[in-house]
């Protein structure tokens, strides 16, 4: 067999093949030849030599067909994150200019005491807002009843804070807030690097997957 043939069936059985059944082909393959090896003092014949090498290359060429498959998908992946990201430029530069605009007529009416505008095919009209505008010009002088604190603490933290309460309707209030005004929330960043660290969390493990890198 020409090295020509060689390479054209290689890539014939790359194409019509899946990786794994090319993987088990060469697995058999391999048993074969040791098979072949013990009953020829050590020779190979040239079938299974020829087929090894056939499906060595099929292999070779299935992994640059996967390769040059995820490489392409990647580029359309990016191509289409900076046509969404150019398309949401474009939606904010409208929005803002559309915003800009309402906010000129509002004034150009107000100022002539218009209540609508009126051309031949459209009629803009002032409306006032469903709700009011809060505008604070004095904040010392706002009750503190307004107010309330937003205090992040840890879980142990927080535990520690309930049993400093003195028994009362306080303490049971913020023991039952929990899962509903306070939440449990597991830091997962915290729990990872403490394992990276060595450290022996009971009830956790890290565990180091794997991915597909091309070079």
């Amino acid at each position: 067999m020409s090295v020509t043939s060689f390479s054209i069936e290689a890539k014939d059985i790359a194409q019509k093949s899946s990786i794994f059944e090319i993987d088990e082909t060469l697995d058999a393959l391999v048993e074969a030849a040791e098979v072949d090896a013990e009953a020829n003092n050590g020779e190979v014949s040239d079938a299974v030599r020829c087929a090894l090498g056939t499906y060595a290359e099929a292999f070779g060429f299935k992994v640059d067909r996967i390769a040059d498959y995820l490489k392409s998908q990647k580029a359309e992946a990016e191509i289409a994150q900076r046509e969404a990201e150019r398309l949401h430029a474009r939606q904010k530069a409208a929005e803002n200019r559309e915003h800009r605009l309402k906010q000129m007529l509002a004034w150009f009416m107000q100022s002539r005491n218009l209540q609508k505008l009126r051309g031949e095919r459209n009629t803009i009209a002032l409306q006032a807002n469903s709700t009011g505008s809060l505008i604070v010009n004095e904040m010392s002088k706002i009750p503190a009843s307004f107010y309330r604190a937003r205090i992040e603490l840890t879980w142990p933290e927080w535990v520690e804070v309930l049993n400093a309460l003195p028994a009362g309707s306080l303490r049971e209030r913020l023991i039952l807030a929990e899962g509903k005004f306070v939440q449990r929330e597991l830091q997962r960043g915290i729990l990872s690097d403490a394992l990276a660290r060595g450290e022996v969390v009971p009830g956790a493990t890290l565990i180091k997957g794997h991915h597909v890198r091309i070079r």
